[in-house]
């Protein structure tokens, strides 16, 4: 009986302390910003024929880029409310954001997935690029 109440005791601490420690009861733990002021995002646009491949592959190029870009920015895919495939980028600046470009267009894995994502979306005359400098 005195195993089962310091087991109970100790399951009971262990869950308070990571209640506590997980911070959820602290004022000001809100969503982060997606961006600081003066770093680049980028939202492209693509409607895909294909949106749920289109997204499939969208996801494979990011995990790729995160891996293989010497040039580090992050990459969030999404699906617009019009069913086309969008991927949101945040550089650190315009040099980086220009270096990771000349990283792709270099690179010949990263065009083969983008083909691929060209394949199933249709022409890369519709993917639209929304540049923001933050502020």
């Amino acid at each position: 009986m005195k195993w089962i109440r310091e087991s109970t005791l100790m399951l009971i601490v262990l869950m308070v302390s990571t209640i506590a420690l997980a911070g959820h009861h602290e004022k000001g733990n809100g969503v982060m910003l997606p961006a600081q002021p003066g770093q680049i995002m980028i939202v492209y646009h693509w409607p895909c024929a294909d949106a749920e491949r289109g997204l499939s592959l969208l996801k494979t190029m990011i995990a790729y880029e995160r891996d293989a870009s010497p040039h580090p920015y992050s990459a969030a895919p999404a699906i617009h409310n019009d069913g086309a495939i969008v991927s949101v980028d945040v550089h650190p600046s315009v040099e980086s954001m220009e270096k990771a470009t000349e990283w792709q267009a270099a690179d010949e894995e990263w065009q083969a997935q983008f083909a691929d994502i060209a394949a199933a979306c249709g022409s890369v005359d519709d993917l639209t690029p929304n540049v923001l400098t933050m502020q």
